[in-house]
């Protein structure tokens, strides 16, 4: 058993910081928490894990992500690289997604299966990183943002090939992308049957379904047609705010990849960056005005980072990237860190084990050495992290 003592609890459920709190952690599960005063007696074999001035929160979970690429380079330079390769930079990726107090992701597409195989060895504790949902190949229309299929038919087919090989979500690019050039981002690129297809085969095998979107049509399109969230969500206006509320379905912020600091980009990634200069400017400022209407109008709201989706996103402290962005753009840090655990659990379907720091659900947390209501930033300064009860060490 491991007794965390004495440290301020963020439990992710939205409550305010408790101080002078304790957890206790029997095997992978939280056994107890409460005041420290009150804490069960040590055991014999119990750890004590002095927390004193230090702040505890749930394992951060990073809803939108690329584990399988590097975000350091284009996307069209990485096709050039051989499985082997891809697959080493991932082991890379996943240790620092999970040092950095990231517990779990959902990778909402990636090349050759390699997040699958990643989620393999990290379940079977062959390398350190975090848990995984995995949702394969993209479904995108010939000529699209990302390249694969058209017309219901092989959608449906496509959707049902990426449960066989693995996926716990299927991903649709219905919408035009910035990372592939020449795209229009608000393009509707899937017909409302090629969505419904994929919808129903999901739906069908209770996969939830994710949507790339910045249009409003996208968006429109997509709810209507039953996906579960909307990624990006770019340019949601009144109508398809109230769809997706009325509807209950969430909408997937990634914030920070349009606001990176170029300066500190490789020269690679900086041509990259020159390229889409225009376009980050646009998606930056419209975004705004949508997180300002998704929060007016009580939308569930989650985080991901969209690291390694294209050379502006790399795997580092990408979660603290994204919650200081959501800070930036209006969120109060204590929802910025809900929207980060709490409801990012809900949206990838693990909120019975993981988001909040309560008995029964998983160990997975994170302490820090610094306030992160007070700052957000704080969410950098890592103490130490913890995983299904276990301290991780590499």
């Amino acid at each position: 058993m491991i007794l965390i003592h004495n440290g301020t609890v963020i439990d992710g459920t939205g409550a305010e910081p408790r101080a002078r709190t304790s957890l206790l952690i029997e095997g992978e599960r939280i056994r107890w928490i409460g005041p420290a005063d009150a804490a069960p007696a040590r055991q014999q074999e119990t750890t004590l894990v002095d927390a004193t001035d230090k702040y505890v929160i749930p394992g951060l979970i990073d809803a939108h992500v690329h584990v399988s690429r590097n975000g350091r380079e284009a996307v069209s330079e990485l096709l050039k690289r051989d499985r082997d390769r891809l697959v080493l930079e991932g082991v890379e990726s996943v240790r620092n997604i999970l040092r950095s107090g990231t517990t779990a992701v959902r990778d909402v597409g990636t090349l050759h299966y390699i997040e699958m195989s990643l989620r393999w060895a990290i379940d079977a504790g062959h390398i350190p990183g975090p848990r995984m949902r995995t949702s394969g190949k993209f479904l995108a229309i010939t000529g699209g943002h990302a390249f694969l299929t058209d017309g219901p038919e092989e959608f449906r087919k496509a959707a049902r090939e990426q449960i066989r090989a693995g996926a716990d979500t299927i991903k649709l690019m219905a919408t035009g992308g910035a990372a592939t050039p020449g795209q229009d981002v608000q393009a509707s690129q899937m017909s409302a049957d090629e969505i419904r297809a994929a919808v129903e085969a999901a739906h069908a095998m209770n996969r939830p379904v994710a949507a790339h979107c910045h249009g409003a049509e996208g968006i429109k399109n997509c709810l209507l047609a039953g996906v579960d969230s909307i990624e990006h969500g770019t340019f949601l206006d009144e109508e398809t705010a109230d769809l997706m509320l009325a509807r209950g379905k969430s909408l997937v912020l990634t914030l920070a990849v349009a606001n990176v600091d170029v300066s500190k980009l490789s020269a690679t990634a900086r041509a990259d960056a020159d390229r889409l200069m225009r376009v980050r400017g646009q998606l930056r400022e419209r975004m705004r005005e949508t997180v300002a209407l998704a929060r007016a109008k009580g939308v569930l709201v989650g985080a991901g980072t969209d690291a390694g989706g294209n050379p502006l996103a790399p795997h580092d402290f990408s979660m603290a990237g994204e919650l200081e962005t959501l800070v930036a753009y209006g969120f109060p840090p204590l929802e910025a860190l809900t929207a980060a655990t709490k409801n990012n659990a809900r949206i990838l379907r693990w909120e019975q084990e993981l988001g909040t720091l309560e008995p029964g659900k998983l160990a997975d947390l994170v302490i820090l050495n610094a306030d992160p209501v007070a700052d957000i930033s704080n969410v950098r300064q890592v103490s130490a992290v913890f995983k299904g009860g276990s301290q991780v060490t590499a």
